[in-house]
């Protein structure tokens, strides 16, 4: 994988044409190639970012990425004034430096071998001897039918053969968001099940910066050094001497075992005779206790109640505000959150390296998942303003326009909820849930998405109109009932408390 085709770039439009084809034989500025890990990071400068078509394989590829960039930067020191100096560094030269990378690779190509015998890049060769049979190539590809599964996410059939490239991508995915559940019969040492426990990013959004490059992505979602670690002991799987004991998973020692090391299962692949493609798999668990407990640097985490789960019905715009306030998180309102950690030192950067990155701005990750084998909804969605316009600490009339219109769309949405529910409680007063409002919600949050950013993106000072949209909505959703004679009262009543809702009552945002 370090130099077979696996990560698909999408070049810069800008890309110097003479540069990109001496790296990148046939390569165009504009244009798409599947590239090597090695040769990610040699244009990453060049690229203007990854091109993946599932939310989790690109959320894990980002880590994954990340982590190289990492070692290839020389970001893999302790001390945080040494390391701001590297990232300034970096910054300013604008792309990695092409011997670093290439010795990185040199050292250690061998362990980056998808098939090899000995030591199978990010897979377990024990299972081999300690499982039951394999499964077939699709229990690797998440979307195809398999268990409970919806079949129609992807029809394939379980046995059809999957690229080696792509068999990376979902290799990662299972080491970050795969199920609890069932997999291959595993015997390791005393231990003989099938119990798999949930990955450690299962359930959950991620955010990570999206930049004019993907160097400028990599470079800011590098996270600083954890304090107190040896950076010795950071070590991803391939730069392991010994594979790790299931039974005892290791704690996290620094950036580079957090961002590549947490996986609760273990994957064993199986290629054909050209090794261009998989053809079966071996996915069993790979710990029987708890991770040790790490903060992920790209979720949103909280003081009470863990990180921040996924939901494709929560619009990007209510959190936007809280990234704004990455310096003072208190100012946002929102309390108790605990931000991905690129954005305080995002945030901390002089207003001249701001404006030398261009827009940087916030790609959500998500997977709308239960803990089980059962994927809901994958999604991904990028901001369309870069946060550096924004920023509480150098726009503070901006984050207050931000913060007011986020309010405004919350407090809409809670005033259409409600009335629905009143509307339906009378309709139905027998059904606990209200249909109406699921459906209300899901569509206001879907339109109140270009209302808010034309506003904060524009000098006038006028909220957008989240009142009247809610209103439309409700009109929409009613208007079957409201021409019954039963429902006629309910939905006028339930309508008056939306267009003239009682001073002073509040309600947690829909």
């Amino acid at each position: 994988m370090a130099d077979q085709p696996c990560v698909a770039l999408v070049f810069r439009q800008d890309a110097d044409l003479q540069e990109l084809a001496d790296l990148v034989p046939g390569a165009e500025p504009g244009g798409r190639q599947e590239v090597g890990l090695r040769t990610a990071l040699l244009v990453a400068h060049l690229a203007a970012d990854i091109e993946v078509a599932n939310p989790a394989v690109e959320s894990m590829l980002r880590r994954l990425l990340m982590a190289l960039a990492v070692r290839s930067g020389g970001l893999d020191v302790p001390d945080l004034d040494a390391w701001e100096d590297q990232f300034d560094a970096l910054l300013s030269a604008g792309r990695f430096d092409e011997g670093a990378v290439g010795s990185y690779f040199d050292t250690w190509q061998h362990r980056f071998d998808l098939y090899d015998a000995r030591r199978p890049f990010l897979q377990d060769p024990r299972l081999a001897a300690e499982c039951s049979r394999q499964a077939p190539a699709g229990k690797l590809v998440m979307p195809r039918p398999s268990g409970s599964n919806q079949p129609w996410v992807d029809r394939t059939p379980q046995d059809v053969p999957v690229a080696s490239g792509e068999a990376l991508g979902w290799l990662l995915a299972w080491r970050g968001y795969g199920p609890s559940g069932t997999g291959a019969q595993r015997r390791h040492g005393e231990v003989d099940s099938r119990i798999m426990k949930a990955a450690p990013l299962r359930s959950l959004v991620s955010f990570h910066p999206l930049g004019e490059s993907l160097f400028t992505s990599l470079i800011l979602g590098c996270p600083p050094p954890m304090g107190g670690g040896d950076p010795a002991q950071d070590l991803a799987p391939w730069e392991r001497g010994e594979l790790e004991d299931p039974l005892l998973p290791s704690p996290v020692r620094g950036p580079v075992s957090l961002l590549t090391g947490r996986s609760a299962h273990h994957v064993l692949l199986s290629p054909d005779e050209t090794g261009a493609w998989m053809t079966d798999c071996w996915v069993a668990w790979g710990t029987r206790t708890d991770l040790p407990p790490a903060r992920d640097p790209y979720v949103v985490d909280r003081a009470k109640g863990g990180p921040v789960r996924a939901s494709w019905r929560r619009s990007l715009l209510r959190d936007f505000d809280a990234f704004i306030h990455a310096k003072n998180p208190a100012e946002s309102g929102i309390k108790g959150q605990i931000l991905p950690g690129w954005l305080s030192v995002f945030a901390d950067l002089p207003a001249d390296v701001l404006d030398g990155l261009g827009p940087v701005r916030v790609r959500a990750l998500g997977c709308h998942q239960e803990k089980q084998e059962k994927d809901e909804h994958w999604y991904a969605v990028t901001t369309p303003a870069s946060i550096a316009g924004f920023l509480s600490s150098r726009h503070p009339q901006r984050a207050a326009r931000v913060a007011d219109a986020r309010k405004a769309a919350e407090a809409a949405a809670t005033g259409l909820a409600r009335a629905l529910r009143a509307a339906w409680k009378q309709l139905a007063p027998g059904e606990k849930s209200c249909s109406w409002a699921d459906e209300a919600i899901a569509e206001f949050w879907d339109r109140a998405e270009p209302l808010f950013w034309t506003a904060i993106t524009r000098d006038g000072s006028d909220l957008p109109k989240f009142h009247r949209l809610a209103l439309e909505i409700f009109d929409a959703i009613t208007r079957p009932a409201a021409t019954t004679p039963q429902g006629l009262h309910p939905v006028a009543w339930a309508r008056a408390t939306l267009t003239h809702p009682r001073n002073g009552r509040t309600a947690k945002a829909a």
